[in-house]
């Protein structure tokens, strides 16, 4: 700037004297124009060279001022808006970015960075509309497939509380984060100024550089964090850090350097390899980049000082270590070449032969955008932080686990996540309790430690209840095949209803499933069920096909138990004949037609047997419960034991009718089922007439029913036919008494009654 001064100077002193006509008043003023924008060029160069080398704050500043003097255009409204967004500042961003995209010369970085500051700023719907707009013109971008559409997915995010959140007693002024927990301590990051006597500025955001303090992890309001170990802190960045399971061993980020000397060193020593005092080394692009350190304890417990992994470069950063589980594997951020974006999460493997090669995680994990702080916890789930999968703005905590060979991912929800930058998550090892950090509003500083524990866990197998009904009368429909598909049709599931009609299950992540059920007497079913956060229970209602039918049950007399196996024949009077079985529980059901008479019979072996009568002529459509109506008990057959057969005759006649041979064919069928029952079939009349008549009348009736049975296969030494007349009558209707026509039917009748078995 002297410089430019001294040069300009001595040329306008040479035309304020010789000025002296209005041409020459023209001239300067042109001189004077020309200078102007050489200065503002030379300023614009300057305000981008602070903004490429990320000194965000610096370019920030300069671009403010060139805007004031409307110099560069959109371009510079879009790198001032960037600069304003990668600080945290997107109130000032949001308007910027708004000017630029309703522009002519608006790129799809900008209506992307639009997006996110939208939802930065919790606008979502709007986000929705220029993501839609990134979309269209950068549709292989994995953001804009993942972010689209992203609204709904949100708000029902946010909805609902998982977590129960709270700020940490230890934040300071500054930024601090990073918080792990290692034994009773807790070790952080934080730009706090505590126990620096010079302390240098990150040109990012103008903020102190990182170190790694520690606080007792119940320690009270007043207690004061500490530097970890004056071995682990440099000039610059130190942290943030992660621990082996014992404590022995720390893996932290720290910026790439030249030379390095420990401040805690009176005199330079030698450090990893070089000599001299501490300078950054940058790469052949001009960027100091990071490095992931390693540092293990001595015998007395004090840190030694640290060395880089061997898969560092100066060309490219590592950072953000995590160590496995079981201590073999580190989990770390880089942008090396061959990634997927800004930066990825990658894992490494420790052998008795050193580190191995890093290996990316995929793009199910990794972005076109940051991916950084990952963990990973006993439980073998993956936690990370990005700003290129579905977040409610900035950085988001996001869960991983492998499912079917392949990472699934969901966001952890809030309020641990919120529309601000969300980061830095540690799961204890109870599984419930951590810690995370957030520049969200109302915290002490920066970026804010806080401490969380989960109400409400992120699961990945999603529990599923479903119904099976009856459309029409609501009935479950119990015992029942149900598969469920997913959107792509394929079958995820294949269940069977219990005794409640209910099916029970638990599914990866879905949106939809599609139930399908084929039941007979019912229409095919196929119904599709959206599936969201709330969903726990579907209900599925079959529509049942026109038909008539019965079901129930048969009882055995007195004790009214269930009896297994009866035949049931359904015959109609045009010789039809449907022929069911009851099952273990005596129970039955058979369809029948429509607007038919039927005579139902019931036998088994050892009962004996029972004819009803039922029509559906009038019924409605459905299965019938017939035990409200008829009475379905078989009684044991048993030596002595008589039961009544309807065989009706005609007027003094003895000849087996059509409708008589019914009964008698039941006999028959009842006797070949007990092959060594014997029987005395007995015929009786009513009082009318003379008792010598009756007695004549009702042998030859009994004689004709045996004949007709044995000349149908049965034996003849298995049924006696007896004559009874008018000896045996069932009430008072003797001779010379008046009674009616009914009462004297009640007389005339046939019994079998069991001889021998």
């Amino acid at each position: 700037m002297i410089q430019l001064k001294r040069k300009i100077l001595p040329i306008l002193i040479f035309i304020a004297f010789y000025a002296n006509n209005i041409g020459a008043q023209n001239f300067v003023e042109k001189t004077i124009d020309k200078a102007d924008s050489i200065v503002l060029s030379q300023r614009h160069q300057r305000a981008n060279k602070k903004f490429e080398n990320m000194a965000y704050m610096q370019a920030i500043e300069k671009y403010e001022k060139l805007l004031a003097k409307e110099v560069g255009g959109d371009t510079l409204k879009s790198k001032l808006a960037t600069a304003y967004l990668k600080v945290g500042n997107t109130q000032m961003a949001e308007p910027l970015f708004k000017e630029v995209v309703m522009g002519d010369y608006a790129t799809p970085g900008d209506f992307y960075c639009y997006s996110q500051t939208l939802k930065y700023n919790k606008k979502y719907r709007e986000a929705d509309v220029w993501m839609d707009k990134f979309h269209q013109v950068k549709s292989e971008d994995s953001r804009s497939e993942i972010q689209y559409k992203s609204a709904p997915k949100i708000f029902a995010i946010v909805e609902k509380e998982r977590y129960e959140v709270e700020e940490v007693n230890f934040n300071s002024s500054k930024s601090d984060f990073g918080a792990v927990v290692m034994g009773d301590d807790i070790v952080f990051t934080t730009a706090r100024n505590d126990e620096k006597i010079i302390r240098r500025e990150y040109a990012w955001d103008e903020t102190p550089y990182l170190d790694l303090f520690r606080i007792k992890k119940d320690a009270g309001v007043l207690a004061s964090a500490k530097l970890l170990s004056g071995k682990l802190s440099s000039a610059y960045h130190d942290g943030p850090a992660c621990f082996n399971n014992d404590g022995s061993e720390v893996f932290f980020t720290r910026n790439n350097y030249n030379k390095f000397v420990p401040k805690t060193e009176t005199k330079v020593i030698e450090h990893i390899g070089v000599i001299n005092k501490a300078v950054p080394k940058k790469s052949k692009s001009g960027v100091n980049n990071l490095m992931i350190m390693y540092a293990t304890k001595s015998i007395g417990g004090e840190w030694n000082y640290p060395e880089a992994l061997p898969f560092n470069s100066y060309e490219y950063s590592c950072g953000h270590p995590c160590l496995s589980p079981d201590n073999n594997t580190l989990y770390f951020v880089s942008d090396m070449p061959g990634g997927y974006g800004g930066s990825d999460i990658y894992k490494v493997t420790r052998t008795e032969e050193g580190w191995g090669e890093p290996e990316n995680l995929g793009a199910e994990i990794n972005t076109e955008g940051e991916e950084m702080f990952p963990f990973i916890h006993e439980n073998g789930q993956l936690y990370f932080c990005s700003n290129g999968q579905l977040t409610l703005g900035g950085l988001d905590v996001f869960v991983a686990a492998v499912k079917g060979g392949k990472y699934k991912v969901k966001n952890m929800g809030a309020p641990l996540n919120s529309s601000k930058d969300d980061f830095s998550f540690f799961l204890e090892k109870d599984g419930v309790h951590g810690y995370f950090a957030s520049n969200r509003e109302g915290g002490t500083g920066d970026d804010d430690i806080y401490k969380f524990k989960i109400l409400d866990e992120i699961t990945f197998s999603k529990p599923l209840k479903g119904k099976l009904i009856d459309r029409n009368t609501g009935n479950i429909i119990k015992n029942t095949p149900v598969e469920l598909m997913d959107a792509k049709g394929a079958v995820v599931a294949k269940l069977t209803t219990n005794a409640e009609g209910m099916i029970q299950t638990e599914l990866e992540e879905v949106t939809s499933l599609t139930a399908v059920v084929n039941k007979e007497d019912y229409f095919p079913y196929k119904e599709e069920f959206e599936i969201n956060e709330e969903t726990s229970e579907i209900l599925m209602k079959l529509t049942p096909e026109p038909f008539w039918g019965i079901y129930g049950n048969v009882f055995l007399l007195p004790e009214m138990t269930p009896i297994p196996e009866v035949i049931l024949r359904a015959e109609t009077g045009n010789g039809d004949l449907l022929t069911v079985k009851s099952g273990n529980n005596g129970t039955f059901r058979t369809k029948l037609d429509e607007d038919t008479d039927y005579d139902l019979v019931f036998t088994k072996k050892g009962f004996f047997t029972k004819r009803v009568k039922y029509t559906t002529v009038g019924k409605d459509t459905g299965y019938i419960n017939v035990n409200e109506f008829l009475e379905l008990e078989l009684e044991k057959a048993e030596v002595g034991k008589s039961i009544e057969i309807m065989i009706l005759y005609d007027l003094d006649k003895w000849d087996i009718r059509e409708d008589a041979a019914v009964e008698l064919d039941d006999m028959i069928q009842f006797l070949e089922d007990n092959p060594e029952i014997k029987i005395e079939l007995g015929s009786h009349t009513d009082s009318r007439g003379s008792a010598r008549y009756n007695q004549v009348l009702s042998q030859k009736r009994a004689e004709s029913a045996v004949k007709y049975m044995v000349d149908r296969g049965i034996s003849a030494d298995r049924i006696t036919a007896k004559g009874y007349g008018e000896t045996k009558l069932k009430n008072q209707c003797a001779d010379g008494v008046r009674c009616s026509e009914e009462d004297h039917q009640a007389n005339r009748r046939s019994e079998v009654t069991i001889t021998d078995m």
